[in-house]
């Protein structure tokens, strides 16, 4: 019998990056920065924020992810929310604020941890972070980005001590 082998932070990005060879992933934000464009904010113009019909589509889309990818119903993703939350969240509320006929129903801030929580789908935050000129990374992923931070930081501050031994006569002192 084989032995599984634990995952490392190569594995999360060949997920994250599929197809991609690990040198060229990069580091952090950096290779992030490579492969993908930075996220702009959106145009500050009057109506660029008005995103009611994006948000009610990630909604659902993200109760679609949790009944093909983890076989839950409606229902059970607002019992889910429910008991996260301590309100009361029923199906037919979240149909109500995904259904385009119903205009007026809005999904309440305050809730999207507990959908992410409970469906497993982080869509709906992506794209309020992009919404800023952000991009939202979870768990080794931002891991990574760190690492790759620290990495870039170090990197700045060796410079920055060479040019200091340079103007101080090889470091004497």
């Amino acid at each position: 019998m084989a032995r599984r082998r634990s995952r490392t932070p190569t594995d999360h990005r060949q997920e994250i990056f599929p197809g991609m060879e690990p040198e060229q992933t990069g580091d952090g934000l950096a290779g992030l920065a490579r492969l993908h464009r930075i996220p702009a904010a959106a145009p500050n113009t009057p109506g660029s924020f008005g995103c009611a019909a994006r948000v009610a589509g990630l909604v659902s889309h993200c109760l679609d992810a949790a009944r093909t990818r983890r076989n839950q119903t409606r229902t059970m993703v607002a019992a889910r929310m429910s008991e996260l939350t301590g309100e009361t969240i029923t199906e037919s509320m979240l149909n109500a604020m995904t259904a385009e006929s119903h205009i007026g129903h809005r999904f309440p801030l305050q809730w999207a941890g507990a959908l992410a929580e409970a469906t497993g789908c982080y869509d709906l935050h992506a794209f309020l972070a992009e919404q800023v000129g952000g991009l939202m990374l979870i768990g080794e992923a931002a891991l990574d980005a760190r690492l790759g931070q620290v990495r870039r930081q170090r990197r700045q501050l060796e410079t920055e001590e060479r040019r200091l031994i340079r103007l101080t006569g090889g470091g004497r002192g």
